[in-house]
């Protein structure tokens, strides 16, 4: 009884740490422009700083699914749509890094805003259309995975 209450509960905090990684997601794609003002630069920042929160908690809890969840780490380790998930997610994690930096290197933000560089622009602009395709790709597979789909 015991094990069904944690992996209900880690199974929710995989999902609420999903939903807040694609909000976050979400938002900085929808903000980020060339020119922006301070309120957004700055809320770039903070919207940032939460998806690397949810990040971690996404992963701390898909971790402790795969050792504690219901269905056993072998369902996982056999699953070939398991492994293409955690490619993803690790290309997704790889692509966050430059734009993460750029907005910490952006410091303290003038009150009439900034103009991001254009090549700066364009590579950010690139990088996280790359992560909204791997979530999408993500949300492809997830299921699939789930239902055993492919396996070894």
């Amino acid at each position: 009884m015991t094990s069904m209450y944690i992996s209900t509960f880690l199974a929710s905090l995989h999902h609420i740490a999903a939903f807040t990684l694609v909000t976050c997601l979400g938002y900085e794609w929808l903000t980020f422009r060339q020119r922006l003002t301070a309120h957004e630069a700055r809320g770039l920042q903070r919207i940032d700083l939460w998806y690397g929160v949810s990040a971690l908690v996404l992963l701390v809890a898909g971790v402790l699914r795969v050792v504690y969840g219901g269905k056993g780490y072998q369902f996982y380790v056999g699953n070939v749509l398991f492994w293409i998930k955690m490619a993803l997610v690790l290309l997704i994690s790889i692509l966050s890094i430059y734009p993460t930096i750029r907005y910490i290197r952006w410091g303290s933000i003038a009150a009439d805003g900034m103009v991001v560089a254009d090549t700066e622009f364009q590579r950010i602009r690139r990088l996280l259309r790359w992560q909204v395709i791997g979530v999408l790709l993500i949300l492809v597979v997830a299921p699939a995975m789930a239902r055993m789909f492919v396996a070894w």
